[in-house]
């Protein structure tokens, strides 16, 4: 399927001495997050940086012989992405190139063609001066572990490409793609929808399968742009959704789906215009897959109480994870799940699908939800009420951020506070819950609050103040 152009003679297939040095790299240490690579570019993170990261992956993974590459829509991403490919060919890799493609597809052709490795260019849903690595390989995203051999390899002497020049193809999945998903999806009826692409990767793509499906649709910002003009790709504020909400109004239809930077996330708006919050998508799709088949579900430590004793009358035992996507993977092969999610709008179908945040196919989801109901908000409004906060974001530095959440999770053992520390620490009180965790992927820690009851929140709120002070911890929110 793939056409390789032919190589250069091989002189020296590995990472060797062979070869010109790249000019000064710029690496911050603090780009390499818990499972992922993003900082400002060329600050943070400069073209001979990316080089001598992927120069360094390649030496961690050596077996990696065939690996696909692409690039999302941001200014720096196309520049940075030759930079990608020009480092694994040096050490005589084969490489695919699908050029600017959302996660979707890249995680697709990873999979569905057994790809040994694979490497997308992306900030995700940063703003615009972001940019960063997505590194996969064995068919999921490295681990923690390899991903600290990686940097210690790539903050060291700088590497050296080698002489000889790996083969090379691009191929475009975009049909291969369409034709697979959609076997997979049955509307009971036919929708009209919206879609806000954000000027990311997406682009048109979903416009294409949903009309494939019998849909009425309009795509909004499907142009990809790197300036990103119309609001940044990170549906998961609400301030970037307005427009989406709007046009769903104006067009009168079923549903709206808002899609990040890179395509990995996807928040859903009802017909009335209304933003369906992550916890009630989590408790939807998780409802959807257990009427297939039971077993067990895998969310994040920020997910909603009423959604963890709804999936418990079902039956089901839910477990926590950190959050990430790539932990979420770890966790659901680990127990067997049949569905796994976290609030930031990453949803997993292992039963239905190859175990990746895929947010298109989560999109055609939900949309097989909300072809169920004729009106589709008052499900929502008949779902038990949630007294939550959004995620609040606090300000702090990454050399401080999870010193400060360690010297909170100290104090709760030494006070005999209960709470659960698989991810920060989610302080447990007898009317509701209290999260408190540093980002795994920017410099923020992360608070979330829950009550049984309004005012069961806002005393949530108030003993979790006074815990930190007692703590000597102080977070403005």
């Amino acid at each position: 399927m793939f056409c390789f152009a032919k190589h250069q003679k091989a002189e020296g297939s590995q990472i060797s001495s062979t070869g010109s040095t790249p000019p000064q790299f710029m690496i911050n240490p603090f780009i390499f997050r818990a499972y992922d690579i993003r900082g400002i570019y060329p600050k943070d993170l400069n073209k001979e940086g990316v080089f001598q990261i992927v120069l360094a992956f390649a030496k961690v993974f050596p077996r990696a012989k065939k690996i696909v590459v692409a690039c999302d829509s941001r200014l720096s991403s196309t520049l940075l992405k030759k930079e990608v490919i020009d480092a694994l060919r040096g050490g005589q890799r084969e490489v695919l190139d699908i050029g600017l493609a959302p996660d979707p597809l890249f995680s697709f052709v990873l999979l569905h063609h057994g790809f040994d490795a694979g490497i997308m260019v992306t900030a995700s849903h940063n703003p615009k001066q972001y940019n960063g690595l997505i590194l996969s390989a064995k068919g999921m995203g490295i681990s923690k572990k390899d991903l600290e051999k990686i940097k210690k390899i790539a903050l060291g002497e700088p590497l050296k490409k080698g002489k000889s020049n790996g083969k090379l193809a691009s191929f475009s999945p975009e049909k291969e793609y369409i034709s697979y998903v959609f076997k997979k999806i049955r509307l009971k009826k036919t929708l009209k929808l919206v879609f806000d692409c954000g000027n990311g990767a997406m682009g048109y793509l979903p416009e294409k399968i949903f009309k494939r499906l019998g849909c009425k649709t309009k795509t909004i910002f499907g142009k990809p742009d790197g300036n990103f003009p119309n609001h940044l790709p990170d549906p998961y504020l609400d301030e970037n959704l307005k427009h989406l909400k709007k046009e769903v109004l104006a067009q009168k239809a079923d549903a709206g789906f808002a899609f990040d930077g890179d395509g990995d996330r996807v928040v859903l708006v009802d017909n009335k215009g209304r933003r369906v919050s992550a916890d009630y998508c989590l408790l939807l799709l998780a409802k959807h897959a257990l009427e297939r088949k039971k077993g067990p579900v895998v969310t994040c430590v920020r997910s909603s109480e009423v959604f963890l004793k709804e999936i418990e009358k079902l039956g089901v035992k839910t477990y926590f994870s950190v959050a990430h996507h790539n932990a979420l993977i770890e966790k659901i092969r680990k127990v067997g799940a049949v569905f796994g999610g976290e609030i930031t709008t990453h949803y997993f179908f292992p039963r239905d699908f190859y175990t990746v945040d895929d947010a298109l196919f989560s999109a055609l989801k939900l949309a097989e939800i909300v072809s169920g109901y004729d009106d589709f908000s008052k499900y929502i409004d008949s779902l038990p009420p949630i007294y939550a906060t959004p995620e609040i974001f606090v300000d702090s530095k990454d050399e401080e951020k999870f010193l400060i959440v360690n010297r909170l999770k100290k104090y709760l053992k030494k006070e005999k506070i209960d709470f659960i520390g698989i991810d920060g620490a989610r302080i447990l009180f007898k009317n509701g819950w209290a999260l408190v965790r540093a980002s795994n992927t920017s410099p923020f820690i992360k608070l979330r609050f829950e009550g049984k009851t309004k005012k069961d929140l806002l005393q949530v709120k108030i003993k979790t103040s006074q815990i930190l002070k007692k703590a000597g911890i102080s977070l403005r929110w």
